[in-house]
């Protein structure tokens, strides 16, 4: 794995950090309703169990990290779990290596 794409799934765990640090709507927890309180915690909870051997392989340097395995797992994600899926995953990660490429 080049330092590129390492540096693009670093980038990948700092973007999902964001998604589930900013609340769906931008409102205050203490005004979400019940039904904005559990499309986030589902939405949350999916994606950190989804991202977490990435953190793992990350603070390994991505040794023994197999691509193919995790990109396959964010596809069965994204089929099991349409109403949460993360389709733009691929593009982030995409565009971020293409970005460290550049420079």
């Amino acid at each position: 794995m080049t330092d590129h794409e390492k540096s693009a799934y670093r980038y990948l765990l700092y973007d999902f950090l964001l998604s589930i640090r900013t609340t769906p709507t931008d409102n205050h927890a203490d005004v979400w309703t019940v039904e904005q309180l559990k499309s986030y915690s589902n939405y949350t909870g999916a994606v950190a169990y989804l991202l977490h051997n990435l953190a793992l392989a990350a603070t390994n340097d991505f040794a023994g990290f197999n691509e193919q395995h995790f990109w396959q797992s964010v596809d069965a994600f994204n089929s099991n779990y349409p109403n949460i899926a993360i389709n733009h995953l691929r593009q982030v990660f995409d565009d971020q290596l293409a970005g460290s490429q550049q420079g």
